[in-house]
């Protein structure tokens, strides 16, 4: 019974020891902006060696415990033995006739970075140290190991970043993580756009020094745009996608290979990417516009999608008399040049008929069938596809039967957020008399009564003379 009642407390001993020494490891990934990192991490932890601890900890004024300091670190077997001894850093000593080998290092003064180093190298095999895998999710702030045994610990991560650590505590690391990163940019001016202008969208890869494996970017362009071509690329990777003739030319991907990711890492640690593309007639009115940019890094992760919009916009107007009344039979063209004049012959903006009197957008380099006249039947004109930064008149080229032309531009009046709708109002005109009814003969008979009256009048006075 009482050897029985001992190997209890022995157990029970042991079991609170390991409680009592177990640790975790907490790894809160930043870029340096010190934003969490919004993509998922896997880490690996590595238990280099393993540590004998002091059972009376550092205790603080307080009397809580903040420590334990090592008594040793040791390996138990003779592969990480001979691995530590071939880095040069430490002597290995084995313990008598055990498996237990104790490691200090040669030079004290040896950094936690010249460990890295040599726990990194492609001579030293991991292989034949335990490990553990624990991650951060993406929209996670941090990564968690959960329990680890005392000892010192070699932690690798998918985004290439590397730590050594003990963990005789918990330990929790602040870490700046270099990661490859995209982003995708366009001109503010160009945040609202007409039908038919082209958008130069600028893609940016941030490069770490660590980065070493292929980069894949896939950009998506919605309804509404379509590709023209890639402008420049400043590491001039493989492109897959359309031409500029494609009918279906909203995707394309370029690959950048290790060699090249390798050598931009080493060297100016960006690529950048101008792509050109077309705001086509089927777009979205007043509503972005989105291309989507994505970043797949190796078989590693696939960076947080990037979006960029553009919008466009419409003009809705009503050609009226003073009484509100619609008027048919007007004739308008579009300009942005306050110093066109309805005999204009150059400066007015192209446009697709979509329905005559109805709608029209803005035409672009692909239509085929344009015009620059607008015609009213009755109904209210809608004109698609304007740019709301753009200031836009319309010319009257040809009033209503009856009706005086406007000869003033009319401006389309806007807010902040949109065009607004206006009445265009036509005055009537002065109506002469028509051929067929008293016409012009009351012109004839009263220039021929001011001729005999003349004559009448000469004839007098010659008389009056003689």
């Amino acid at each position: 019974m009482k050897k029985l009642v001992s190997i209890v407390l022995a157990l029970a001993m042991i079991l609170m020891v390991g409680a009592a020494f177990a640790a975790d490891i907490t790894i809160n990934p930043a870029n340096d902006s010190g934003e969490t990192t919004n993509v998922a991490i896997d880490y690996v932890a590595y238990q280099i060696m393993e540590a004998d601890i002091d059972t009376d900890p550092t205790v603080d004024e307080t009397g809580a415990t903040t420590a334990h300091g090592v008594v040793a670190y040791y390996v138990t077997t003779p592969d990480r033995a001979a691995q530590l001894t071939a880095t040069g850093l430490f002597n290995v000593t084995q313990v008598a006739d055990t498996n237990k080998w104790y490691v200090e290092l040669k030079d004290s003064s040896t950094s936690a970075d010249a460990l890295v180093d040599a726990f990194s190298a492609s001579t030293f095999d991991l292989s034949k140290f335990p490990s553990t895998t624990f991650n951060k999710a993406v929209g996670e702030d941090s990564a968690e190991s959960g329990s680890v045994n005392p000892g010192y610990y070699y932690i690798t991560s998918t985004l290439g970043s590397k730590i050594a650590l003990q963990t005789l505590t918990s330990v929790e690391i602040n870490e700046k993580n270099d990661y490859t990163t995209d982003d995708k940019t366009i001109p503010e001016a160009d945040e609202n756009s007409e039908i038919g202008q082209t958008i130069d969208y600028t893609l940016t890869v941030n490069v770490p020094s660590t980065a070493n494996k292929e980069i894949v970017l896939t950009d998506t362009m919605s309804k509404g745009l379509k590709f023209v071509q890639i402008v420049s690329d400043s590491a001039n990777g493989a492109f897959e996608g359309p031409t500029a003739a494609a009918d279906d030319a909203t995707k394309f991907t370029i690959t950048y290979d290790e060699d090249t990711v390798k050598s931009v890492a080493a060297d100016a640690g960006v690529i950048t990417v101008v792509v050109r593309v077309l705001v086509t007639g089927d777009a979205a009115i007043e509503t972005g516009i989105p291309n989507t940019l994505d970043l797949k890094y190796g078989n590693v992760y696939d960076a947080i999608p990037v979006h960029v919009d553009t919008e466009t916009y419409k003009v809705t107007f009503d050609k009226e008399d003073n009484d509100g009344n619609q008027l048919p039979g007007a004739e308008f063209k579009l300009t942005k040049n306050t110093a066109n004049t309805k005999e204009s012959t150059e400066g007015w903006i192209s446009l697709v008929e979509v329905e005559e009197g109805v709608t029209y957008r803005l035409a672009t380099s692909e239509d085929t069938t344009t015009t620059t006249t607008i015609k009213t039947n009755g109904n209210t004109i809608t004109i698609n596809g304007l740019d709301l930064d753009q200031d836009y008149f319309l010319v009257e080229t040809k009033a209503p039967t009856g009706y005086n032309i406007l000869t003033d531009h009319v401006p389309l009046t806007k807010n902040e957020t949109s065009f607004i709708h206006q009445d265009v109002v036509n005055n009537k005109g002065t109506e002469l008399p028509s051929t067929g009814g008293i016409g012009t003969t009351i012109f004839y008979i009263l220039g021929g009564l001011l001729v005999v009256g003349a004559a009448v009048i000469l004839v007098a006075r010659r008389k009056a003379q003689d």
